[in-house]
């Protein structure tokens, strides 16, 4: 059974990369827009350094368990074509999808690096 990943034009526009890892809109079956970081290094063996773990404490995360709403989808995925490709695209490589945290926030786009997702805004400034 294929996977649809629907790229979603009402979330941040644009895909960013970095190594493995894509941070995208998809559109959800309920019809929401989420965006997520797809991770294409599913074997992965690095173990959190004590600096990591210790951050993740002070988040309130438990740096041994995955984040809410994470999975390995290892079936068949398709982009359908439209919005980003001319020809509808079928994977069959494995990957985890991970929800981006701060969905509620109002970003305009992201930044992604070995550690880090960064949420960017845009502030007007007031006139008077």
């Amino acid at each position: 059974m294929l996977t649809p990943l629907f790229v979603s034009a009402a979330a941040p526009p644009g895909r960013y990369v970095h190594g493995t890892r894509v941070v995208c809109p998809v559109l959800q079956p309920s019809g929401e827009s989420r965006v997520e970081v797809l991770d294409f290094n599913v074997y992965a063996s690095r173990a959190p350094t004590t600096g990591e773990k210790l951050a993740a404490t002070r988040l309130g995360i438990d740096p041994e368990q995955p984040p809410e709403g994470a999975r390995l989808v290892c079936e068949p995925s398709v982009f359908p074509a439209g919005l980003v490709f001319a020809k509808e695209v079928v994977t069959s490589l494995p990957y985890y999808s991970v929800p981006a945290p701060g969905q509620l926030e109002p970003y305009v786009g992201y930044m992604i690096d070995e550690q880090r997702l960064l949420g960017l805004k845009v502030r007007f400034p007031l006139r008077v």
